[in-house]
């Protein structure tokens, strides 16, 4: 039997999604099922450590392999051909169940399988997880790859019974498999179906015309979940099931504001979720998931801005140990960088790194480091202004004076060292040279709203609409000898820069602007789904798929649009 498809896989007409651009899974897992990047077949794929794929899963009928129609669905994943068909849904984050009818099922490619009990088989993943495949219906066979390798390689074919009918779960497990109570398939799918229904129930209205986009938004939130599991201590969203499956430091924080309002106690996991791991200096990691953890860079402190926009969400104030928790983890991360990210006898903060910005690659780095980059001050210019408040609400008087004290010095040496009449530079720490860039960073200063002068506003506003193309913000103006249609951070439109020259213009009394840029990011969403980033002149999907601050952004803008068509 050949191993590949005799045509490609075709998504069926009414499938929510596509899976080679949202991965099938549920909330809790660290399993997916997807089409991945650089094939076009079903991989199923872990999330753990370094994320793999682990076997194929290949349909046949009349012992040939085949590539069925996909009808891809929050709660169920169905693979057709006529009226024959698989179905596949998790009945647990650990647990998948499948069933079909009139279709085979091949598992694996070169697998460590062995047989271990009647119909129970056991795929053994080296590294990663072990899996059982329990047969509830029909029967399994092992085929030996190499015929003097008994254990390795093989692959497990599912066997019909004379109905043409087979049902069978795959539980992933460490050392031991326990056989897990089980629910019946139907069951297994409603609740399915009921679990995501509830998530979206709660989550912010759109307008009908962003409807569709929204379910899918939701659904990869939603999806791309996991449960507590290493060094990740409490629910949190990854980027994405596809390549980017960890927990970026200030990726995170773009979910945790769109969960703000429809799912508080899970927004607020998002942002405390890096605080579980902040360092004794004050400093967030670079990124982790549950294996592996790095401080070789870190991410720009927009923590202090996120969590006063996402109080404004919260139907209610977090509890008071909660608030007590980000009042010292925001006040801990103000001072890192105000102390070990200020050159001796300066008085600008500076990134070590375009990473430590998140704008990687940025012309603002192009004559390196390290940076004086006026993002970096009006964040935590931003951020101490917003401690101040909240040591308000903590009784804490003196430190309130201290935080504002810092602020308000903070943002006269930024006006006094990079603000150039009409516009912001960076500077190098070391030589004072002065950095001109076309690239949209020096315009986001616009956060700092109304402690601006309306002068200074006008020009940022101004500025930012310069970047402005028919399907967003460039992050790089398209009239730069350096923009790039992929270029990264040198041109294709980011979810993350949006909303921050978003909440910024509004800040600022420009809200008409504001909302010209959110309609045309939801149209973006409607049109090319929620990749990492997107080309600024076409709006082509680009880089990883799925990506949650993406979508995450999506629901905050659609929302935001919303309000306003029904504002009376």
């Amino acid at each position: 039997m050949s191993n590949s498809p005799q045509t490609e896989l075709q998504h069926h007409p009414d499938s929510i999604f596509k899976l080679n651009e949202v991965p099938f899974s549920t909330y809790g897992s660290w399993n997916s099922i997807k089409i991945p990047l650089d094939s076009d077949e079903l991989m199923f794929c872990n999330h753990h450590g370094e994320h793999k794929n682990l076997f194929p899963l290949r349909v046949i009928k009349n012992n040939t392999i085949i590539s069925p129609v996909i009808k891809a669905e929050p709660h169920l994943l169905t693979l057709l051909d006529g009226e024959n068909f698989i179905e596949i849904c998790f009945e647990t984050p650990n647990n998948l169940r499948i069933r079909g009818k009139g279709l085979g099922l091949k598992i694996g490619e070169r697998e460590l399988m062995y047989e271990c009990g009647v119909n129970l088989f056991a795929i053994n993943k080296p590294f990663e997880r072990r899996y059982q495949v329990q047969f509830i219906k029909g029967s399994g066979q092992l085929n030996q790859l190499v015929p003097t390798q008994p254990v390795y390689p093989k692959t497990l074919e599912v066997l019909t019974d004379n109905s043409g009918e087979w049902e069978i779960a795959i539980d992933k497990y460490k050392s031991t498999w326990v056989q897990p109570q089980r629910v019946s398939f139907d069951d297994s799918v409603s609740n399915a179906k009921m679990f995501f229904s509830n998530f979206l129930k709660k989550m912010p209205l759109v307008r009908k015309c962003d409807e569709k986009a929204n379910i899918i938004a939701n659904y990869i939130n939603w999806a791309t979940a996991v449960e507590p599991c290493g060094l990740v201590k409490r629910p949190s969203l990854l980027m994405s099931k596809f390549k980017m499956d960890k927990i970026w430091s200030w990726d995170h924080a773009f979910n945790a504001m769109a969960l703000a309002s429809g799912h508080p106690k899970l927004s607020m996991d998002q942002m405390l979720t890096m605080v579980d791991h902040q360092d004794e200096f004050g400093c967030y990691p670079d990124s982790f998931k549950d294996s592996s953890i790095t401080y070789n860079f870190s991410k720009p402190p927009v923590h202090g801005w996120a969590f006063s926009e996402m109080l404004k969400s919260f139907s209610k104030q977090p509890s008071d140990d909660v608030f007590n928790t980000m009042y010292h983890s925001l006040s801990a991360q103000a001072n890192w960088w105000m102390t070990h990210r200020v050159l001796e006898g300066k008085r600008l903060p500076y990134y070590l790194h375009g990473n430590d910005s998140g704008w990687d690659n940025s012309t603002m780095f192009k004559k390196g480091v390290p940076l004086e980059a006026p993002d970096l001050s009006a964040l935590l210019i931003t951020q101490m202004e917003h401690l101040s408040e909240m040591a308000i609400l903590l009784n804490k008087k003196d430190e309130s004076s201290s935080w504002k004290e810092r602020s308000d010095q903070l943002y006269k040496n930024l006006m006094a060292e990079l603000w150039q009449k009409d516009h912001f530079v960076a500077k190098l720490g070391v030589t004072d040279k002065l950095i001109e860039s076309k690239s949209l960073v020096p315009w986001l200063p616009i956060m700092l709203g109304k402690r601006l002068p309306l002068d200074v506003r006008e020009f940022l506003a101004a500025g930012i609409k310069n970047h402005l193309t028919e399907w967003g913000l460039a992050t790089e103006h398209v009239d730069s000898e350096f923009y790039n249609d992929d270029g990264y951070w040198r041109g294709p439109i980011w979810a993350p820069s949006t909303f921050i020259a978003i909440t910024g213009l509004d800040r600022s009394g420009y809200s008409e602007l504001a909302d010209e840029i959110a309609e045309r990011f939801c149209r973006l969403g409607n049109k090319s789904g929620f990749p990492e980033n997107y080309n600024a002149l076409t709006g082509e999907a680009l880089k990883c798929p799925a990506y949650t601050w993406t979508s995450s952004v999506f629901l905050l803008l659609a929302n935001r649009l919303y309000e306003n068509e029904n504002r009376t």
